[in-house]
């Protein structure tokens, strides 16, 4: 059953993480031709703050989550009753206090900072992106009980369908040439649909969370929720500062530069995070099944990470340059250098090589003990960033992140797992990691060669470009698919477990 459900969820996940990413390609460039790029780096820097202000929201589903994995195993409705009682007062707390700080700093926000509209304008914009989100507190509590019980896929399915038509409804506004902010208008109301219609969902399937628990007095959330802020702070710290700083040192019309680099880069992550972090609550529920052997399964998670991350990153350092200037059709503005394209696929790469440890971390309440590592990780980052602009631009900010990745988190997260989980030798893990890195390396050294040497093809129009594209792609999938099989015997055992569902499903129909 977990496999099944963690197949479900991966199968609704990377669908709409495909389908979102290639409607918003559309309605970026519909949206900068029209409203501009000062306009598009003011919303994307808002965005970005706004994300810190909700900082709380996924740091306390991890939490919630952990604690929920064992008596969701166990079928103890209490216990979850009695976690999930505790939480909600935290839950409707902290979106009081969210809606309360979201609209003082709509007010400051335009003294920090030089916007495109007026102060009325720029107060109104902020307040109207940051109110759904503070809101959603007051919602979300049951969401998590069906996320942490390997269901996602339920709710998922109808959030990425709103998500869908949020994005349909953005293009017709810009193409009928209303005001920005239908745009932002219907952001918000995005947020508070798919925020209560999964409520509704996960209250259906989980009637009894009305119901009042014996013990009232439950602090384990409360516990874990603070050390869970804490790591997510450490991730907006590493992953949304670049706007922010960009925006202070370079203005918002670099800022809207960045963010298209930055879209292209995020929509890839997404669709392989979500192939990857879909199966996260069955991982979680596994170390609490004394049967399951869970660093087998780690292992073959961890190379479906690095196969999917090689083949995605060497793409995106390939071709990068060359998509950019087909999508914005602005090549001198829109410049990507080699050493550029390599800093951001270097960190697509890491960031998605890293789940299964992350995963493995939180699914054994570990985030507790990397606390000082991500207190470490989110301040080398925002004084790298800050820096390092200064001498190479959107290059240094991007060399913040990939120190901050591959020096101060690749040699602690792992020895934490490694030496508590599984109790093993680190080493292990890094051996594997170079390997596969090497392997990454090498095929898109040779990758980019073929590429620049038939650029004269690719140049001569979208269609060549969209061919070279698929050639690509399927070349670097089909050889890294044939080294990882013959070479990796945790590879080859995914694909086993793989087929065993499409068996058991056949034979359930």
């Amino acid at each position: 059953m977990r496999t099944k459900h963690s197949f479900y969820n991966f199968i609704v996940s990377l669908i709409t993480s495909v389908i979102l990413p290639l409607v918003g390609f559309v309605k970026i460039s519909l949206f900068i031709g029209l409203y501009g790029r000062d306009i598009n780096g003011l919303q994307l820097t808002i965005a970005q703050i706004i994300m810190f202000l909700n900082i709380c929201e996924l740091a306390f589903s991890l939490a919630f989550r952990q604690l929920l994995f064992k008596p969701l195993a166990n079928d103890d409705k209490e216990a979850v009753l009695r976690i999930y009682h505790g939480a909600k007062k935290v839950f409707n707390a902290t979106g009081t206090i969210v809606l309360i700080l979201g609209i003082a700093l709509a007010f400051l926000f335009p003294f920090f900072a030089h916007s495109p509209l007026d102060y009325f304008n720029t107060v109104l914009t902020f307040i109207i992106l940051c109110v759904p989100y503070g809101i959603s507190y007051f919602l979300m509590g049951p969401n998590f009980v069906i996320i942490a019980d390997q269901q996602e896929y339920k709710i998922n399915i109808w959030i990425q369908t709103f998500a869908i038509l949020r994005m349909g409804l953005m293009i017709f506004v810009i193409l009928m040439k209303l005001n920005f902010y239908y745009i932002i208008l219907i952001e918000g109301a995005n947020i508070l649909l798919s925020n209560f219609v999964a409520r509704r969902i996960a209250l259906k399937a989980y009637p009894w969370l009305k119901d009042k628990p014996k013990d009232t007095s439950d602090k384990s959330f409360q516990h874990s929720a603070k050390y869970t802020i804490i790591q997510r702070l450490s991730v907006l710290a590493t992953s949304n500062t670049d706007n922010i700083v960009i925006s202070m040192f370079m203005g918002y019309d670099m800022t809207s530069v960045f963010g298209n680099y930055s879209y292209l880069t995020d929509s890839v992550s997404k669709i392989i995070n979500s192939a990857i972090t879909s199966p996260i609550n069955s991982f979680g529920n596994l170390f609490n099944d004394y049967r399951a052997d869970a660093y087998n399964v780690f292992t073959e998670f961890f190379n479906f990470a690095t196969y999917i991350a090689s083949v995605i990153s060497i793409c995106i350092f390939v071709v990068m340059q060359e998509f950019l200037t087909y999508w914005m059709k602005d090549p001198a503005v829109y410049r990507v250098t080699v050493i550029m394209a390599f800093l951001f696929a270097m960190n697509i790469f890491y960031l998605t090589m890293r789940e299964p440890i992350i995963i493995s971390r939180d699914a054994n309440g570990l985030f507790k003990n990397a606390k000082n590592n991500a207190y470490l990780m989110a301040i080398s980052k925002v004084l790298l960033s800050i820096i390092l602009i200064r001498y190479w631009g959107f290059a240094g900010v991007l060399m913040a992140t990939f120190v901050t990745n591959w020096i101060i988190d690749f040699f602690y997260n792992p020895i934490l797992v490694y030496k508590n989980v599984f109790s093993l030798n680190p080493l292990r893990y890094y051996k594997m990691v170079v390997s596969r890195l090497l392997l990454a390396l090498g095929i898109g050294t040779i990758a980019y060669i073929i590429w620049n040497n038939n650029l004269a093809y690719i140049s001569g129009g979208m269609i060549h470009f969209v061919i070279a594209c698929l050639i690509l792609g399927i070349s670097v999938g089909g050889v890294m698919t044939l080294i990882y099989a013959v070479s990796y015997k945790s590879f080859r055992n995914l694909f086993v477990r793989l087929l065993s569902i499409f068996r058991r499903s056949r034979t359930a129909d």
